[in-house]
């Protein structure tokens, strides 16, 4: 055992807590709790102990642990969740899926309450409805809520007061106007009463709410106003009609399957709410070689349930889990009420863990079956191009600028044909002034990878670049005094002529003279031109955000007293910087905000082009 583990291991606690393993340059391999850390961290580095090569493999390159104590094992749990999605250490178990599903916010913190979508649950007073995981699904029930109910749909902060004239939503009969001031709150509140029960699902207790409003206008011979009503219980009960009730006990469960091969598991989530199968959310994990079934599902749920707010009643599993009594308290006390975790043998129950986990092995197919035409158009790349390298890394750069104004470079990352979004980097031109792509592509290359070789960071098995030969010998004179020429790969894509009336690329290679084409039809060409054009997309992406401040910024943030809001407003009024220029001062005091002095500042700052005229 090394000397520097020898002396961390003696001055392990013994209370509860976390354990974080760091690597010689302080990169954190593993995160761990336990109930005695001391018990628990030393059994990693027992010569006796039978491990899985995962855990032999990260030990020995462990050189510090740190430990953070908690008062309680539940405690640990919790502190061990946050740390893990957080940092996303290497040799934990990790979810792949870090989509955030969006969820339908009623804010019935204000007076008269609205909908709108959000992605992250806040603790904000707002009524939250989710998660739906098509979006889709919450458009057409968007949809259906505007058509049955007078919702507004501004985005207005009102009071109770009139603040405009009723737009075409109340002429259309589809708001009740509480911007004009029409409503009262509590008449406006017995429409939102029926939009919750809508979104919970509770269409019985509607249909009925409804039925008595309906009789209530028809004993006041108000039968317009009844027949209102008799349309909206109709549109209720055909939405009653397609749902898919699958738990009598209406409950709100979540239901886990999995299936794991290969080194690969695939989780299905089926989400139910009130007894009805809203979707599904799939988690992909990778890398679990030696990980046992115990330690993959335990982990998914700390992970899972680590920043959801709404949790169900009830969540299914396929079979038990360490820790499984830790984990329903700790979700129990984020739910302010009981959750239960059950692993049912036999019933209903069973049958609803069978179906997610032939759902989660349906998806698994299908996931292998995206890897495998991912694998032969990789093979084909490298037969066809003749590369030294299998590609299985790929990395696209291009160059966006306009008369070198604003310039910026993106690279984007490819592993095995799949797009890793977290791994894309951008970089504004900093060296190279004026119009020269070649040098602008020549310092984005030299800072990529001077920072990876300088952190000793995996290279790419293949460059990727848009443009022609002048971009394909400016990157090879890069790689070659960084000394990578061996190490990796290097093409370009560029734009071909037509050939036999078909539009085509070009693939560029240093030391050949001709250019390489693809058939029509194959793998590899959709690949690297997907490559191509997400480097473009990135890159323009950038430039124009950096291109829209600038134009905000100019000349307008030189004035003081206009900030933000006011050159917005100013803007908005006047449609670009040259109308502004051209405004008399009345048309500028015509924007609110904007006093006389602050209109003369205007004219001052435009200079002797701008207008006088009054």
């Amino acid at each position: 055992m090394k000397a520097d583990i020898t002396k961390i291991l003696n001055t392990i606690p013994e209370s509860s807590g976390i354990y974080i393993m760091k690597d010689s340059r302080g990169e954190i391999l593993y995160i761990g709790k336990a109930k005695s850390l001391k018990i628990r961290v030393r059994s990693y580095f027992q010569k006796s102990r039978h491990m899985p090569v995962r855990t032999k493999i990260f030990t020995d390159k462990v050189k510090d642990i740190k430990f953070l104590t908690t008062k309680t094992e539940a405690e640990a749990l919790i502190l061990e969740s946050n740390f893990i999605k957080k940092h996303q250490p290497r040799y934990n178990v990790l979810l792949k899926d870090d989509k955030h599903y969006p969820y339908l916010r009623l804010t019935t913190q204000e007076r008269f309450p609205r909908l709108e979508v959000v992605r992250r649950v806040k603790k904000d007073r707002a009524t939250y409805f989710g998660p739906y995981t098509m979006v889709k699904e919450i458009r057409e029930t968007i949809r259906l809520i505007y058509k049955i109910f007078p919702l507004r749909q501004s985005k207005d902060r009102l009071d109770g007061t009139a603040i405009r004239r009723p737009c075409l939503n109340y002429q259309m009969g589809r708001c009740l106007a509480p911007c004009a001031g029409y409503p009262s709150e509590i008449e406006y509140n017995q429409i939102v009463q029926d939009v919750v029960l809508f979104l919970k699902g509770q269409n019985n207790e509607l249909v009925k709410s409804l039925e008595k409003k309906m009789k209530s206008a028809a004993d006041k011979l108000n039968f317009e106003e009844a027949g209102v009503y008799r349309d909206k219980i109709l549109a209720v009960k055909k939405v009653l009609g397609k749902q898919n009730i699958i738990s009598t006990s209406f409950e709100d469960q979540d239901i886990l399957g999995y299936c794991r091969e290969h080194g690969q598991t695939m989780i299905q989530v089926l989400v139910v709410r009130n007894g009805k199968m809203v979707g599904e959310k799939i988690y992909k994990i990778k890398n679990l070689v030696d990980t046992d079934d115990n330690e993959i599902l335990s982990s998914f749920l700390k992970q899972h349930y680590v920043d959801q707010i709404l949790l169900p009643k009830e969540i299914l599993l396929p079979h038990p889990i360490d820790d499984v009594s830790l984990i329903a308290d700790w979700l129990s006390k984020k739910k302010k009420g009981r959750v239960r975790i059950e692993i049912p043998s036999k019933g209903k129950k069973k049958d609803l863990v069978r179906m997610a986990e032939e759902n989660a092995n349906f998806s698994f197919r299908a996931e292998l079956g995206k890897e495998e035409l991912s694998l032969r158009s990789l093979e084909e790349l490298q037969e066809t191009l003749r590369l030294k390298h299998f590609p299985e890394v790929i990395e696209g750069f291009d160059i966006s600028n306009i008369s070198g104004k604003h310039a910026v470079g993106s690279v984007v990352v490819f592993k095995n044909g799949i797009a890793e979004n977290s791994k894309y980097r951008r970089y504004k031109i900093a060296d190279v002034k004026g119009i020269d792509d070649y040098a602008m592509l020549r310092e984005v290359i030299s800072r990529r990878y001077r920072r990876l070789l300088r952190e000793e960071k995996a290279i790419p098995n293949l460059i990727l670049i848009d443009g022609g030969l002048g971009h394909l010998s400016s990157a090879e004179k890069v790689i070659r005094e960084l000394g990578l020429l061996e190490k990796v790969d290097l093409a370009c894509i560029a734009k071909g002529k037509f050939r036999n009336r078909i539009e085509t690329d070009e693939i560029l290679l240093p030391g050949r003279r001709q250019p390489i084409y693809f058939r029509e039809n194959s793998p590899s060409r959709f690949l690297l031109q997907r490559i191509r054009d997400e480097s473009h997309r990135f890159a323009i992406s950038y430039h124009r955000k950096l291109r829209d401040k600038s134009s905000l910024a100019s000349p307008l943030e030189l004035i003081s007293g206009i900030g933000k809001k006011r050159r917005l407003l100013l803007l908005k009024n006047f449609g670009s910087l040259d109308a502004i220029r051209k405004a008399s001062m009345i048309q500028l005091q015509a924007v609110p905000g904007i006093t006389e002095n602050l209109a003369r500042k205007i004219i001052v700052t435009f200079g002797p082009d701008h207008t006088t005229n009054t």
